[in-house]
């Protein structure tokens, strides 16, 4: 009896360090190729970002994004449908629906068209279309790798949050982003070790070869200390009010892109309309709203400059342009917009509320709305202490899931499904998947 179960002991041991070692190697090598893929798909928006730098000082920034927007349009209608619009869709639907297997060809037409849209003025970000491409990346490797089809979906969620991880260089929160994102209210627990290997491995090459730790290059204000007899209730508030907020932004982003498939016009002349419109609405409010909007984060958190009734315009302006953006099948991202909407919404709070801490509330609302909008509230906390410092984690912690308790009905990935449960019960391409 005792030698059975030493003999149990001795295989159980041996089949847990297999696993881990194959897994931590796998992890390993998809951080640093999706790691590398981060790096070239930064340096394109950098490229394009100096070589249109002239231009958008002139009032031809409001004429770009209907070239931006065509351009993507063309591209993503000529080459590859899948690559239109925002990118975490799309892996997502791989994910839930096809074992996380997607085409290799949506790498480069992503990068390509994401590049159009956001350098040419598009209210677009890169992190969508980089965890789109990390995906696609992870799960060519582990075809040509001949993994079972459950590996390749594991190993598709190590490409997720390594893109994510490394382009926006929070690896803790890289590492929970994968296995949150596909689910609602759920989180894909059996592949937390690796994503967070994976994140890292990323972020480590991304930061090397790019010498950038962080995503913002100015410094954050750090004179906040959380006071709970102040705080709490105040950023309870501030989480139903940011909860609100994300709700607006998926009516309105679904609502456009609803609108914008039922016109009877080619893609790219739908993705011109909403450069159109986009371009229309900078001219209206501020030219600040074109664009991924990072500048526009940093100039509210470290100047302040701009009033209570323009930053509710601009809150306003951004959440109708990315929509205008996304909605009318351009490719890009919705993280970015969704920050600086929360942050935007942050600082309009901190002038109402008369708080002395504006930083408390623009990073809680940063990362409150996206955590809202996508339900993924634990990464966003992570993130608020890896971007913002490690006292500003507990105002976000409260507006996070407040705001996504508030939002619990709808989401801006529109592919996610509610749980590991109903996954399980969806069609998948391939049902005799012990075969393949």
């Amino acid at each position: 009896m005792f030698t059975l179960k030493t003999r149990k002991f001795f295989e159980d041991t041996s089949l847990s360090i297999k696993y881990i070692l194959k897994w931590s190697v796998l992890a390993v090598m998809i951080g640093v190729i999706v790691g590398m893929a981060s790096v070239i798909f930064k340096s394109s928006l950098n490229l394009g970002t100096r070589l249109l730098a002239s231009l958008t000082e002139t009032h031809l920034v409001y004429i770009l994004p209907i070239i931006g927007l065509f351009m993507s349009g063309l591209i993503t209608s000529t080459f590859a449908s899948e690559a239109a619009g925002p990118g975490a869709d799309a892996i997502i639907k791989a994910y839930n629906e096809n074992w996380g297997k997607a085409d290799i060809i949506v790498v480069p037409i992503r990068l390509i068209s994401s590049v159009f849209t956001i350098v040419f003025g598009g209210s677009a970000g890169m992190e969508d279309p980089a965890v789109h491409m990390g995906g696609g990346i992870a799960s060519f490797v582990g075809d040509k790798l001949n993994l079972k089809l459950t590996d390749i979906q594991k190993i598709t969620i190590c490409g997720m949050s390594a893109a994510f991880g490394s382009i926006f260089t929070v690896p803790l929160a890289g590492g929970v982003f994968g296995p949150e994102i596909i689910y609602r209210d759920d989180l894909d627990y059996d592949n937390l070790f690796i994503s967070f290997i994976s994140s890292i491995t990323a972020y480590f090459v991304y930061a090397i070869m790019l010498g950038q730790t962080r995503i913002f290059n100015f410094p954050v204000p750090l004179e906040y200390t959380f006071v709970p007899t102040r705080d709490i209730l105040l950023f309870i508030v501030v989480g139903v009010i940011v909860g609100l907020t994300s709700l607006l932004f998926i009516k309105i982003l679904h609502g456009y892109e609803h609108f914008s498939e039922g016109l009877s016009l080619p893609p790219y002349f739908k993705t011109a309309l909403g450069g159109v419109l986009v371009g229309v609405t900078a001219l209206i409010i501020s030219p600040y709203i074109l664009g991924s909007g990072l500048s526009l984060l940093e100039l509210i958190t470290i100047e302040g400059k701009f009033t209570t009734q323009m930053l509710f315009l601009m809150i306003i302006g951004k959440i109708v342009a990315t929509s205008f953006t996304l909605g009318s099948g351009a490719s890009g991202g919705v993280v970015v917009p969704s920050l600086v909407v929360g942050g935007l919404t942050g600082a309009f709070l901190a002038q109402v509320f008369n708080f002395p801490y504006p930083i408390a509330l623009i990073s809680a609302g940063s990362v409150g709305v996206l955590g809202s909008a996508a339900h993924i509230p634990i990464s966003m906390t992570l993130m608020a202490a890896e971007v913002f410092g490690m006292e500003l984690i507990k105002p976000a912690t409260i507006v996070c899931f407040i705001g996504t308790w508030i939002a619990r009905n709808d989401t801006i990935y529109q592919e996610s499904y509610v749980s590991r449960i109903e996954s399980l019960k969806a069609p998948h391409c391939y049902d005799n998947f012990e075969d393949k």
